[in-house]
């Protein structure tokens, strides 16, 4: 009996570990990464909203995009604009939504939001509803007085 049980356990251990569908270089959550290396002095008139809880800031790095964030819980974020569900697709963006405070999957145009998949991150990356299942890809951030240096 204790043979059989053990049989069924690595079966079953060698079955689950063979089918990841959330590997992060194989699955939904796949996002190709370019090399970002990113210093921004908030002491400068064009940085200088982010050290204010609440603003962010939209840089041209990274695979679609960063947003680095000044959240309300007062750390900052820099969090990758690819959509993790089927992130493939042009439409695989994610939008800052100032109305509801959170980020959605979709597109920007002439001002009309297009929506895509439909999930809805925070503003911390984390996932909060919609088909994708899994954080929106951040970037390490750190601070040194009112310096940001953003990098992967």
């Amino acid at each position: 009996m204790k043979k059989l049980f053990f049989i069924v356990s690595l079966l079953t251990f060698l079955f689950n570990s063979s089918c990841k569908p959330d590997d992060p270089y194989d699955g939904d959550c796949f996002i190709p990464s370019p090399s970002v290396n990113i210093t921004i002095n908030m002491d400068l008139p064009s940085y200088f909203n982010l050290q204010n809880i609440g603003e962010y800031l939209e840089v041209n790095q990274g695979n679609r995009g960063i947003y680095i964030i000044h959240n309300y819980d007062d750390v900052f974020y820099a969090i990758e604009r690819t959509c993790p569900h089927q992130s493939e697709k042009e439409c695989a963006q994610v939008i800052y939504d100032e109305t509801n405070l959170q980020l959605v999957c979709g597109q920007q145009n002439d001002n009309v939001f297009e929506p895509c998949c439909g999930s809805i991150y925070g503003l911390n990356s984390l996932y909060l509803s919609g088909p994708a299942r899994c954080n929106l890809k951040t970037y390490r951030l750190s601070r040194q007085g009112n310096t940001l240096y953003i990098s992967n």
